[in-house]
């Protein structure tokens, strides 16, 4: 029985692993690899030509840096605002608090895409559209965060925040020197998982830029053109190329990731 349970975790393993080895892989190809038959799993030669064509496009630079500005600025403003509402929900008392935080936890439940019309009519009127701003609009509030931290937050200790405030600490105090040391590990694994959600959103950003020059990566690569030669090879360079960042942020802030999973913060 235990031979059969390891064999099928070898399988499974190497049905998730066998994707990235062959877009690695892939990315080497040249023009001819991609319409041999049989199908090859590995490159004829090593062909960096398609690393070259993805740094030498003249909006791939531009679609990269809007990734990140969005990812960042998105990411910040999304934990601010999910760091105070939790800490109201948690520390607080006031009318409707309940009803709010429910209607709050309900919105986990509604498809992002049912609200798509609205939110792009809303940011038309605004005139946000081909902005930062408009990007990063409909990531601000993040049920799932603020669910996470209030759920974190009331695992400590009422007596720590009223011994503070006996001692004439104010909110900011309290703030600054217990709770956000505190809550560095699931601070740190929420901002890797909401930059990599807004840096991955694709279909948002889709619709709300029309200049090449504000268009994110992700839309930016369906935009490259290489496909239209049959020619997948830059296309799957460029996928490599934003996947190692998020693989060495994961190796730097692997701790505090784990440290969150170990206490309960988090699910996979």
């Amino acid at each position: 029985m235990k031979k059969l349970i390891n064999v099928l975790l070898i399988a499974m393993i190497l049905i998730m692993v066998f994707p990235f080895f062959y877009a690695i892989s892939a990315s080497f190809f040249s023009a001819a690899d991609f319409t041999t038959y049989p199908a090859k799993i590995l490159p004829s030669k090593l062909n960096f030509s398609n690393y070259l064509k993805v740094f030498n496009h003249k909006y791939f630079t531009t679609y990269l840096v809007n990734s990140i500005i969005t990812g960042f600025s998105g990411t910040l403003l999304r934990l601010i605002i999910a760091f105070l509402s939790s800490y109201a929900f948690s520390h607080y008392k006031f009318k409707g608090k309940d009803f709010l935080f429910s209607i709050l936890v309900l919105t986990l439940f509604i498809p992002s895409d049912l609200l798509l019309v609205e939110n792009y009519i809303t940011i038309q009127r605004l005139k946000l559209t081909d902005t930062y701003l408009g990007i990063i609009s409909t990531s601000l509030l993040g049920a799932s965060q603020i669910f996470i931290l209030r759920q974190f937050m009331l695992t400590i200790p009422k007596d720590i925040f009223e011994s503070a405030l006996l001692d004439g600490a104010s909110d900011r105090k309290y703030i600054f020197s217990i709770l956000l040391p505190l809550s560095k590990a699931i601070l740190v694994t929420l901002s890797l998982q909401s930059f990599v959600n807004i840096f991955n959103s694709y279909l948002w950003p889709l619709l709300v830029t029309n200049k090449p020059k504000m268009r994110t990566v992700q839309v930016g690569i369906t935009m490259l053109g290489f496909s239209e030669s049959l020619s997948y090879g830059p296309t799957l360079a460029a996928i490599i190329l934003l996947f190692i960042p998020f693989t060495i942020l994961f190796i730097i802030f692997k701790k505090s990731i784990l440290k969150a999973l170990e206490r309960g913060y988090l699910y996979i």
